[in-house]
C-alpha cells in the first residue's frame, strides 16, 4: 500500500454532544484504525461537550500520526467551564507529545496546557493525565503553574465517588498574593505588607464542593500602615483551615500558630517570640459572613481567652463583632504587651509587675465597646523608685460611652511615689472611652498625713489633647519625712494646704486658685501657677510665690546657711523656670514690718550674706580680728535682699541704699553693731548659686 504521509485528511465533525461521555473519543479511535497509508492527521471539531458540571465550547482536536509508533495530539477550545476552584477558562490550548489512545484508555504522559481566565488569570503548566471511557474515571497531574508568585503543583482526579484536587504552592510572595486576591478581598491602599508564603491544599466533591483543607506557612512578614501605628516585623505563622459545606452555608475550622517576630497594633505590642500565639476557631461561613461559635486564644505566660465572633467580608475592610472571656491575663507580660507602649513617655514606662487579671471584652464593628477586668494581687513597681503599689485588687469596668459605664473600684495594701510612702487606700471611679473620673472623694495616705482628693478626672487619654482636672486638700504631713524622701536637709514642721481647681488643657497645667502650704511655722502661697509641657523634655513653669511669717531660725538651720533668728517674709514674683532651671523672677527677702521677735545673726550667716553682696572678704577679716572675734552672733534690726533675674544675670539690691554707696543687706542693732553692705549690682546667676552652695557647705567662720 502506498503511503499517504504529507497529505492530511481533514474530518470536520461538528456536533453538539450533550451527556455523551466518550463518544467523540470513540469516533477518533475508529478513525485511527483506518489504514495508516491513507491518513497523516486527523482533525475533530465539536461545537459543545457537556459532562456533569464540565462544559466545553468550540473544541478542536488534532491527531498527528508522526510514525507507526509516534503520535502527537493538540487540542483547543474557546471556553471550558468547570467547578470551583477552576471556574471559567478561555483560549484553551493543550499539546501532548506522548498520547495514549487505546480504548478505553485515553491519556497523555507529557503535555502542556495554556489558557486565560480561571482563578489565576493565566494558565501555563505541564500536565499528564488519563481518561477511561468505560467508567468515566480521569486524573490530571500538573506542575509549574505560577499563582501569585508561587509555583503550583497539583493532582486532580474524578471517579465514581466524585472528584478531588490536592497540591502545594511554594515560593509565594505576599505582594503578588495581595494583587491576586484583590477581586475577593481589598486591603486599604495605605497598608503595605510583604513576605513569603507557601501552602498545601486539598478539596473534594461531587456535583459541588464537599470539603476543602488548607495549610499556609507565612515567613518573614513585615507590614505597616500609613501612620506607623500598626507595624509588624519578621513575623512567621502557620495557618490551617478546613471547610465543609452545609445547609447553613459551610462549617469552617481554623488555626493559627506564631512563635516568631513582633507586631505593634496601636499601643499593643505582641511578641510571639516571647509569648507564642495559638488560636483556634470553629464556625460557619455563609455568603460573606463568618460566624465563629467557638474561639480560643492563648499566648504563653500572657493570655488565655475564649469567645465568639462574627466577621463580615462584604465591604472593602472586614468588620468584626466579638465577645471574649479572659480566663487569665498574666503580668509581667500583660504590662509589656498592653501598657508599656502607652506609658513609655511617662514616668511609669519601666515598671516591674506581677499578678493576674480575669475579665471579658466586647467588640462591635471593629471597635472595643466594653472591657471588664478583675484584678488580683497585682503589683506595680518602678525600677527607679518613682512608683510602688502593692496588692492591687478590684473591678475595672470600662465602656465606650459614659451612658453605659458602671462604677469601678480599686484598692491596694500599700503604695508610694517619688519616695513618698503611703498605706492602704481605695478609689471608686468611672472609666469610659478615653476618660477617667473619680465618683467619690478618695484619701491617699502619705506618711503620717494624707492627700484628700476631692475630685480627679482625666480626659482624652492617649491623645495630644490630654485633659486633667484635680482638687485636693493636703492633711498635715511631717516635713522631716518628706525631706528624707526627697533627699533634702531635714527640718521640723508639717506640710499642709490646699490644691484648688488644677486643670490641664492644650498642653498647659493651670491652678485656678492659690496653692497654700504651711511650712517653717509660716505660710507659703503660690499664685498664677502655670506649667507648660509638663510631660515633655522642656517644661516651663510660671508662678508668683509669697511666703509670710516664716521662722527664720528654722529656715537657716535647715540649709546650714548660718543661724539667723527672727521672722521672714519673701516674694518671688514673675517666676519662670525652663526645664526646671530659673530664667526669670523678681525676688525679695525681708524682715516683716513690725516684727518684734528676737533677731540675732551668726558669724557664718554674716559671712555668707557678705559674700552674696560682694563684700565678703572684708567682713570675714573683721570678724577674725579685733574684739569682734569674741562674739558668735550679733543683733540686727532688719535684713533684706532683692534679686531681679534677667538673661542669666541677677540685678542685686537690698533694704535701702547705703550712705557711701552700695546697699544694706543687714542693718545692725546693739553692741557690737554689724551692718552688711552689698556692692555687687550685677551678678552672674550661676556664680551666685555656686556662692550660696559653697556657703552652705562651708564650716563656720573661725573666730579667735
Amino acid at each position: 500500500m502506498q503511503s499517504a504521509r504529507g497529505h492530511d485528511l481533514p474530518i470536520a465533525l461538528r456536533a453538539a454532544l450533550c451527556h455523551a461521555r466518550g463518544a467523540a473519543l470513540a469516533l477518533l479511535l475508529t478513525l485511527v484504525t483506518l489504514p495508516a497509508a491513507a491518513i497523516d492527521a486527523i482533525v475533530l471539531e465539536v461545537g459543545e461537550i457537556e459532562s456533569g458540571t464540565v462544559r466545553v465550547l468550540n473544541s478542536r482536536v488534532r491527531l498527528d500520526l508522526l510514525s507507526d509508533t509516534q503520535t502527537r495530539v493538540t487540542a483547543s477550545a474557546d471556553m471550558v467551564s468547570a467547578p470551583a476552584p477552576i471556574g471559567k477558562l478561555t483560549a484553551v490550548q493543550v499539546r501532548c507529545d506522548a498520547p495514549t489512545i487505546a480504548e478505553p484508555r485515553f491519556g497523555c504522559r507529557d503535555g502542556r496546557i495554556a489558557a486565560r481566565g480561571g482563578p489565576t488569570g493565566r494558565v501555563a503548566a505541564r500536565v499528564n493525565g488519563e481518561f477511561q471511557s468505560d467508567t468515566g474515571a480521569a486524573f490530571v497531574n500538573g506542575s509549574g503553574l505560577v499563582v501569585a508568585g508561587a509555583t503550583l503543583d497539583w493532582r486532580a482526579q474524578q471517579g465514581k465517588n466524585g472528584w478531588q484536587v490536592s497540591g502545594n504552592a511554594l515560593g509565594g510572595d505576599l505582594v503578588a498574593l495581595r494583587k491576586f486576591a484583590a477581586r475577593w478581598l481589598e486591603l486599604p491602599a495605605d497598608f503595605t505588607v510583604e513576605g513569603g508564603a507557601a501552602a498545601q491544599f486539598s478539596a473534594r466533591g461531587t456535583d459541588s464542593l464537599r470539603a476543602a483543607e488548607l495549610t499556609a506557612t507565612l515567613s518573614n512578614i513585615n507590614f505597616t500602615d500609613a501612620d506607623g501605628s500598626n507595624v509588624g516585623e519578621a513575623l512567621a505563622a502557620q495557618l490551617t483551615a478546613n471547610f465543609k459545606p452545609s445547609a447553613s452555608g459551610g462549617d469552617i475550622e481554623m488555626g493559627l500558630q506564631s512563635s516568631q517576630g513582633q507586631a505593634l497594633l496601636g499601643p499593643v505590642l505582641l511578641d510571639p517570640g516571647v509569648n507564642p500565639l495559638t488560636l483556634t476557631a470553629h464556625g460557619t461561613l455563609l455568603d460573606k459572613q463568618l460566624t465563629i461559635t467557638q474561639l480560643n486564644v492563648s499566648m504563653r505566660d500572657l493570655l488565655v481567652a475564649s469567645g465568639t465572633a462574627e466577621i463580615s467580608f462584604a465591604g472593602p475592610v472586614p468588620r468584626a463583632d466579638a465577645r471574649l472571656g479572659i480566663e487569665e491575663l498574666r503580668f509581667p507580660a500583660a504590662y509589656t504587651s498592653l501598657l508599656q507602649i502607652a506609658l513609655a513617655a511617662t514616668d511609669f514606662g519601666d515598671l516591674t509587675t506581677s499578678g493576674a487579671v480575669r475579665g471579658s471584652a466586647v467588640i462591635t464593628d471593629n471597635a472595643a465597646r466594653a472591657l471588664t477586668l478583675q484584678l488580683a494581687d497585682v503589683a506595680l513597681i518602678d525600677r527607679k523608685g518613682k512608683l510602688r503599689i502593692n496588692d492591687i485588687a478590684g473591678l475595672v469596668q470600662w465602656r465606650d460611652s459614659a451612658a453605659t459605664a458602671p462604677e469601678s473600684t480599686l484598692r491596694w495594701s500599700s503604695g508610694g511615689a517619688y519616695g513618698l510612702s503611703g498605706g492602704a487606700a481605695e478609689i471608686r471611679f468611672r472609666t469610659y472611652a478615653n476618660n477617667f473620673a473619680l465618683t467619690q472623694p478618695a484619701r491617699l495616705p502619705v506618711f503620717d498625713g494624707a492627700v484628700a482628693i476631692e475630685s480627679f478626672a482625666l480626659g482624652k487619654l492617649g491623645s495630644d489633647d490630654l485633659e486633667i482636672d484635680f482638687e485636693a486638700e493636703i492633711e498635715p504631713i511631717s516635713m522631716p519625712l518628706i525631706c528624707e524622701a526627697f533627699g533634702w536637709p531635714s527640718f521640723a514642721g508639717t506640710l499642709s494646704g490646699r490644691v484648688p481647681a488644677l486643670t490641664f488643657r492644650d498642653g498647659e497645667l493651670r491652678v485656678g486658685g492659690d496653692v497654700e502650704a504651711v511650712v517653717f511655722a509660716g505660710k507659703v502661697v503660690g499664685s498664677n501657677l502655670r506649667l507648660q509641657d509638663p510631660f515633655g523634655r522642656w517644661p516651663r513653669l510660671f508662678a508668683d510665690v509669697r511666703a509670710r511669717d516664716l521662722d527664720l531660725a528654722a529656715v537657716t538651720n535647715t540649709f546650714a546657711f548660718g543661724s539667723i533668728t527672727g521672722r521672714l517674709e519673701a516674694d518671688v514674683l514673675g517666676l519662670e523656670l525652663f526645664a526646671w532651671s530659673p530664667v526669670a523672677f523678681d525676688a525679695r527677702l525681708a524682715t516683716p514690718t513690725g516684727d518684734r521677735s528676737k533677731k540675732r545673726i551668726s558669724a557664718k550667716a554674716v559671712g555668707n550674706l557678705s559674700n552674696i553682696g560682694g563684700g565678703g572678704g572684708g567682713v570675714i577679716a573683721a570678724l577674725q580680728s579685733g574684739f569682734l572675734r569674741f562674739f558668735d552672733d550679733f543683733g540686727y534690726s532688719k535684713l533684706g535682699l532683692k534679686c531681679q533675674l534677667r538673661d542669666g544675670v541677677c540685678l542685686m539690691s537690698g533694704i535701702e541704699p547705703a550712705r557711701n554707696g552700695g546697699y544694706y543687706i543687714v542693718k545692725g542693732s546693739g553692741i557690737p553693731r554689724i551692718d552688711i553692705i552689698g556692692n555687687a549690682g550685677r551678678v552672674d546667676w550661676p556664680r551666685l548659686v555656686s556662692q550660696i552652695s559653697a556657703g552652705i557647705e562651708a564650716e563656720s567662720v573661725e573666730v579667735r
